[in-house]
C-alpha cells in the first residue's frame, strides 16, 4: 500500500482531480454571478441629449427611464448575440463596422484648412472652379402650340431674316415668349435649363452677329442672333471659398480613409481562393 501511495502517477492524478474540482467550483460561482451592465451617468446624459436633438425638448422622467431601459435591452441582446456568434458572417453588421471605422478616419482627418491649402487646391483643380461661358442673344420665337403651319411660317421668317435689315422689328415676326426676346450674359447652364441641352449646344456653337435657325426647343422653333460672348475662366478663392473648402475637406476624408484601410490591410496576409471556371478571372487581383 505504501508503495502505491508513493507512485508519482498517483500524485499526478490526485492533483489533476483537485484542480478540476477547483475550476468547476470557480466556474459554477461565475455562472451564478450575472455579468454586470453599468449604465454610466455620461451614457444617460448622452441618451437625454440625443432625445433633445430629435424632439427639440428634454425627455421627461418617464421618457428618460424608457431610454435607459431600451439601452439595457440593446446591451443584453448585443452581448448574448456576441456570445452566440451571431455577429459573425452578418453582412449588415460587417458594413456597420466598416462605416464606423470610416467615420473614425474622417474624424481624424477633419481640420480647418488654411488659406494656403485652399489656394493650392484651387490651383490644382481650376477646371472644377471656373465661371461658365455666357451669351447675350436675341431670338424670334415660333410657338408649336399656336401655329398650324409651323414649318411654312419658319421658312417665311428665315427669308426675311437673311436680308439683315437693321430697321426690321424682329419682335413682330414671331410669337410672344413669356421670358422675353433678349437674354443678356446668360450662363450655359441657364440656357440649357430654360431651353434644353440641344438648344444650348446649338446656340453656343453658332456664329455671332447673324440670324441662324430655326433651332428647336420644347416650346417650338427659334431663330437666334448672338450679339456678345463672354468666355468663362478661373475664379478667385474669395468667390468660391465655401465650395473649395467643402471639396478640399472631402478629399482629405477620402485620403484618410484610404490611408487607414491600407495601414490595416497591411497587417493581414490576404489569401483569395480563385474558383475554377468562369469566375476565376473575376477574382484575380483581389488579393493584390
Amino acid at each position: 500500500m505504501k508503495r502505491v501511495l508513493a507512485e508519482p502517477l498517483l500524485h499526478f492524478l490526485i492533483l489533476g482531480a483537485a484542480l478540476f474540482g477547483l475550476f468547476s467550483l470557480v466556474g459554477k460561482k461565475e455562472a451564478e454571478q450575472p455579468a454586470k451592465i453599468v449604465v454610466t451617468a455620461a451614457r444617460i446624459e448622452n441618451l437625454a441629449n440625443s432625445f433633445a436633438r430629435t424632439w427639440q425638448r428634454p425627455p421627461s422622467a418617464e421618457e428618460l427611464h424608457g431610454l435607459v431601459d431600451d439601452y439595457i435591452h440593446d446591451e443584453v441582446f448585443y452581448r448574448e448575440g456576441k456570445v452566440l456568434g451571431l455577429d459573425r458572417d452578418d453582412i449588415i453588421i460587417r458594413r456597420r463596422l466598416r462605416q464606423k471605422l470610416e467615420f473614425i478616419a474622417e474624424d481624424m482627418s477633419v481640420a480647418e484648412p488654411s488659406d494656403e491649402q485652399l489656394a493650392a487646391y484651387l490651383t490644382s483643380n481650376t477646371e472644377r472652379f471656373r465661371s461658365e461661358d455666357r451669351l447675350t442673344f436675341t431670338h424670334v420665337y415660333l410657338s408649336a402650340a399656336r401655329r398650324e403651319a409651323l414649318e411654312r411660317d419658319a421658312a417665311s421668317i428665315a427669308a426675311k431674316l437673311t436680308k439683315e435689315n437693321p430697321e426690321m422689328d424682329t419682335a413682330t415676326l414671331g410669337d410672344h415668349f413669356l421670358l422675353g426676346e433678349e437674354f443678356r450674359a446668360m450662363p450655359r447652364s441657364d440656357v440649357s435649363r430654360t431651353f434644353g441641352e440641344h438648344f444650348a449646344e446649338q446656340v453656343f456653337n453658332m456664329e455671332s452677329r447673324r440670324w441662324q435657325g430655326p433651332i428647336s426647343s420644347s416650346y417650338g422653333l427659334h431663330f437666334v442672333r448672338v450679339s456678345e460672348r463672354a468666355q468663362g475662366g478661373p475664379l478667385s478663392l474669395d468667390s468660391v471659398r465655401p465650395a473649395v473648402r467643402r471639396e478640399w475637406m472631402n478629399a482629405r476624408r477620402l485620403q484618410a480613409e484610404q490611408s487607414l484601410y491600407q495601414t490595416l490591410r497591411d497587417r493581414y496576409q490576404i489569401v483569395v481562393e480563385a474558383p475554377s471556371g468562369e469566375r476565376r478571372d473575376q477574382v484575380v487581383g483581389a488579393a493584390r
